[in-house]
């Protein structure tokens, strides 16, 4: 079973026990776990970088612009439209 398909299935068997779930105690202790949960995961996902890293950073960005690696407005549009179609 490929990752994906396991995470499916994982998320399709956490779907049916709380779907059938009759105790209300339950599902809130379940919400708020999982609120508190995805307040912790977007806390970790904000990264913080070094000085260092920003003036590489920054380094890398001013090269690409130099070797006119960049995209005007509206060819960066067409390609989040390309990319994400179910944005508007």
């Amino acid at each position: 079973m490929k990752s994906i398909e396991f995470t499916d299935a994982r998320r399709a068997a956490m779907a049916r026990i709380v779907l059938t779930s009759d105790d209300e105690e339950y599902l809130l202790k379940l919400e708020r776990y999982m609120k508190r949960l995805n307040k912790e995961t977007a806390n970790k996902s904000q990264t913080s970088y070094t000085v260092e890293e920003l003036n590489t950073r920054l380094d890398e960005a001013e090269a690409d612009i130099q070797a006119g690696r960049v995209l005007n407005c509206k060819e960066a549009n067409a390609e989040v439209r390309r990319e994400l179609p179910w944005l508007k």
